[in-house]
């Protein structure tokens, strides 16, 4: 398909349409982090089921990224789009009207699949409405999307919650999900798009090694933020006399650079090359994670985690073009399959990062442990970067 005989009106509306979905999937994301754990110990459950709870969104987005990453490809993107909103809009209100724990497992498990149909659907229908040259640049846009709407989630979740109760903030996602859904319906259309005749096509890129590394440069950059959500409050509250508000502030910092960061970034890789920009993000990464442990200052902390949240987009951004540049040479029109592997990588750093974060905190202290992280990230690199020098040797 050629890029270029697509509209610009087309393209911009592709753009608002992906940009706006990925940002209410985030929204709601965040939205349920200050009110489901107290609603759900209400119900009666353990703190380890509020564990599986939260963890029960990771599981679905790995089941389900594949899945609907090939049937995008096959169907097109347009209905997957609509799925993915209904999925958002019935997640939300099963949520709201949630009377037992079993109902929050399954709105929870929902909103993954339609995390998933909607990511993989959107960074594919940016991928066949934009050419190569352009793609850093919009799915830049799109990422920031992703970084306001996991930033502002939490904070708009707690005031609608204070105003109105349990149920007032899911029923505002739910009116947010109807707007998002009629703009996905009326703006998405006549987009056109080369349907991938086979599941083996598609199944064929995981062949690829050029986009098997990049796939571990997703799951760093996914697992980064992780590492710090069940590590550092510990260490700010308890090492530094930090307030939960404070603390709050401080992991809304790097999100925040993440987001401004995130088109500059896009339109940067593709001017000197996707990989070379994702290697200077992971370095910036792994140099500022043991100063975080180190560091005494609350205004020291603030300034590091800046620069971490630039690291993670200079790090992550690229790869979403380069996986769509790789998909279309290989000439099996399946760019719903490769993000469907973007996707199911990222959610693996989710699952691995808290996890590898609190073992190592356990046994070694926070000092220890984000230096255990940083030298996993330069090992990474060094091997990254010797394929790509073999990868051009070779070429």
């Amino acid at each position: 398909m050629e890029n270029q005989t697509i509209s610009k009106q087309s393209q911009r509306n592709g753009l608002i349409v992906v940009t706006l979905a990925i940002f209410t999937d985030m929204l709601v994301y965040g939205l349920v982090v200050p009110i489901l754990p107290g609603y759900a110990l209400s119900l009666g459950v353990s703190q380890t089921a509020i564990g599986v709870l939260f963890g029960s969104y990771a599981i679905a987005l790995f089941v389900a990224t594949p899945i609907f990453g090939i049937l995008s490809d096959k169907v097109g993107r347009k209905g997957p789009m609509l799925w993915g909103l209904l999925g958002l809009a019935g997640a939300t209100l099963l949520y709201a009207f949630a009377k037992q724990f079993w109902m929050l497992v399954v709105a929870r498990s929902l909103q993954g699949v339609s995390a998933a149909i909607t990511w993989t659907a959107g960074f594919a229908l940016l991928a066949d409405l934009y050419p190569s040259q352009e793609r850093g640049k919009v799915m830049g846009i799109a990422l920031a999307g992703q970084s306001i709407g996991t930033l502002i989630g939490p904070t708009v979740g707690g005031w609608l919650y204070q105003i109105g109760g349990y149920q007032v903030p899911f029923l505002a996602a739910t009116g947010l999900a109807i707007i998002d859904g009629l703009l996905r319906i009326f703006l998405i259309k006549n987009v056109p798009h080369e349907k991938s005749e086979s599941v083996l096509s598609s199944l064929n890129l995981l062949k690829n090694r050029r986009l098997l590394i990049i796939v571990g440069v997703v799951i760093i950059g996914a697992s980064i933020p992780c590492v710090l959500e069940p590590t550092l409050p510990l260490r700010l509250q308890k090492g530094m006399n930090v307030s939960s508000g404070v603390t709050g502030l401080l992991f809304a910092i790097p999100t925040l650079a993440y987001a401004i960061s995130a088109p500059v970034i896009g339109s940067l890789s593709q001017r000197i090359g996707h990989y070379k920009a994702m290697t200077m993000g992971m370095i910036l990464a792994a140099v500022c994670f043991p100063f975080i442990a180190l560091s005494n200052s609350v205004w020291l902390v603030a300034i590091v985690l800046v620069f971490l949240g630039i690291g993670m987009g200079t790090a992550i951004t690229p790869c979403l073009p380069e996986f769509a540049e790789i998909s279309q040479k290989s000439g099996t029109n399946s760019f719903g399959a490769s993000f469907s592997i973007y996707n199911t990588a990222y959610s693996i750093g989710m699952m691995i990062g808290p996890t590898l974060g609190g073992i190592l905190t356990n046994y070694l202290g926070i000092v220890w442990s984000y230096s255990v992280v940083a030298i996993v990230i330069l090992v990474y690199i060094i091997f990254f970067n010797i394929y790509n020098h073999h990868a051009l040797k070779t070429a």
